[in-house]
């Protein structure tokens, strides 16, 4: 009897395992990035920028750390043609927040691929000691705020938390969903949309001209005196 549960949890095991390896990584969240205040603090106005979203192996996050992020978003670049990532892009008419939802067909082509690191790059300037960034470009590569490595939970039991990723000008910053939409910008094209208003005419006794006032919408007209 014992050999059988065994033999069955074994199988039940090795089933498990299968299905994770052949149908890419089963790890499910989502991913939001957030533009911040901090952004116009630093460059004096909010900068238009691109945040690519890809799945890398050890070897890549290793080669992605070595390799000049000037270089990556360059036009044509054959490495972020290799990657394929999700590309968000903001300006100062776009500052919403964008979020990779988990049930997207984007992140189901990312994590079919298995990856075991999900990695964020932003093409925003360095910022710092220009002097610094001359003599220690190899450190500054290997260290640059501006890329962000997540290792993708792989246990079948591990929690898979949604991500939630500041934009800030000291680069990219892991942070709750409260703190980033608290620090999300007065977003430019929100103001921009057509406002609603309702106007409410009377005639006036003499003269009989219209008085129209902006009322909310539901309340009870002026009343003619």
């Amino acid at each position: 009897m014992k050999a059988i549960l065994l033999l069955t949890a074994a199988a039940v095991l090795g089933g498990v395992s299968g299905c994770s390896s052949s149908e890419g990584t089963s790890a499910s969240f989502d991913v939001s990035i957030y533009p911040s205040k901090d952004l116009a603090r630093t460059y004096g106005y909010y900068p238009s920028f691109e945040v690519d979203i890809l799945g890398a192996g050890q070897e890549d996050v290793l080669k992605l750390s070595k390799y000049s992020q000037e270089r990556y978003f360059e036009s044509e670049s054959p490495l972020r043609k290799y990657f394929g990532p999700v590309t968000y892009r903001f300006s100062d008419n776009s500052l919403r927040k964008k979020k990779l939802s988990s049930s997207s067909p984007e992140y189901q082509k990312l994590m079919g691929r298995s990856p075991e690191y999900l990695v964020v790059l932003v093409n925003l300037p360095l910022t710092g000691d220009p002097q610094k960034k001359d003599t220690d470009k190899k450190d500054d590569a290997s260290l640059d705020p501006r890329k962000f490595v997540y290792k993708i939970p792989t246990g079948f039991f591990d929690d898979s938390p949604d991500l939630h990723l500041k934009i800030a000008g000291t680069g990219i910053i892991r942070t709750t969903r409260e703190d980033a939409e608290e620090d999300l910008p007065e977003a430019p094209e929100t103001e921009k949309q057509p406002k609603s208003v309702e106007l409410r005419c009377v005639s006036q006794n003499k003269g009989g001209k219209l008085d129209c006032r902006e009322i909310p919408p539901g309340s009870e007209p002026p009343e003619n005196h």
